[in-house]
């Protein structure tokens, strides 16, 4: 997330190709890439666990959008794949998390 915050932020041509693409207009990539450089620390860190349940959800909508994005603007599934896999990769992170969290609560 960090890493795609940063290419949202600066403009990369690939990304910004990519949004036009799908119709959004330049400045929601300025948006989305801020929320991720904010959100993406508070997943790393143990402490502000509502917080990072938001910034789990907020990633959860980004990921959704673009695979419907994807979708209606009839990209292929390869186009959709890395947004599939990044929204595979966050399930996993939180359901992990939760059951990490879970086990650690004393009965």
């Amino acid at each position: 997330m960090l890493a795609a915050g940063i290419q949202e932020v600066r403009h990369a041509p690939e990304i910004v190709e990519a949004a036009h693409r799908l119709g959004y207009p330049d400045y929601v990539l300025t948006i989305l890439g801020l929320a991720k450089l904010i959100g993406a620390p508070f997943l790393l860190v143990q402490r502000f666990p509502t917080l990072k349940e938001w910034v789990y959800a907020g990633f959860a909508f980004d990921f959704g959008g673009a695979i419907i994005s994807h979708t209606v603007s009839g990209d292929t599934p390869v186009q959709m794949l890395p947004a599939v896999v990044c929204a595979a990769l966050l399930a996993v992170s939180y359901v992990s998390r939760r059951s990490r969290a879970a086990a650690e609560v004393p009965a």
